[in-house]
């Protein structure tokens, strides 16, 4: 019997030496792996999180490649917009550029004569009155120089008398024309007004 009691010892043995190393393998995962996987874990959710606003931030920089390949239009269209509505209700140049597109045209100007500023919202309307004389042809080109000048132009009205029975596309007509030019008020005008 002691061949089998030393058997069974040695199997005791074993087995002892096996759960300790069983307990000691629990002990391990608990105390090293599972805190490890937990920081790995972590350590994907941070990834994931940093690949998605990675994402976000290159569409944002793709957006502004664009942005920045279309500046030069945006500018172009600005300074279009700011001479077409300029800050400052002054006409004196505008009184020059109505003069010369009259003499392009052929017409003869007789006076221009603008009228007090009003306000309108954020913009300031100078109302101003030409009268001049010149062909039914004349008229036309002086009318649409006057929609090609750079500061935008509104004809209101236009009054034209001299024509009628006998009279012909050369007939010099007297022609009155009613039109108002815009100006943008500053932040600081538009609170006061």
């Amino acid at each position: 019997m002691s061949t089998e009691l030393l058997a069974v010892f040695r199997s005791r043995k074993i087995l002892i030496f096996a759960a300790v190393g069983l307990v000691i393998l629990l002990i391990w995962v608990e105390a090293v792996f599972n805190p490890e996987g937990h920081k790995l874990a972590s350590v994907n959710a941070n990834v994931q999180a940093a690949q998605t606003q990675q994402s976000a931030l290159q569409a944002r920089l793709d957006r502004l490649k664009v942005y920045s390949s279309e500046s030069g239009q945006f500018q172009a269209l600005a300074q279009r917009l700011s001479a077409a509505v300029p800050s400052s209700t002054g006409v004196y140049g505008y009184i020059t550029a109505i003069s010369t597109a009259a003499s392009t045209a052929g017409m003869k100007v007789a006076s221009i004569s603008p009228s007090q500023v009003t306000s309108e919202g954020t913009l300031e309307v100078v109302p101003i009155v030409v009268t001049a004389s010149g062909t039914y042809s004349q008229t036309l080109a002086f009318i649409q120089a006057l929609y090609a000048l750079p500061r935008l132009t509104v004809i209101n009205q236009v009054s034209i008398s001299g024509g009628g029975t006998g009279t012909n596309r050369n007939t010099v007509l007297s022609d009155q024309l009613d039109l108002d030019i815009f100006s943008t008020q500053s932040s600081t005008q538009a609170a006061s007004g």
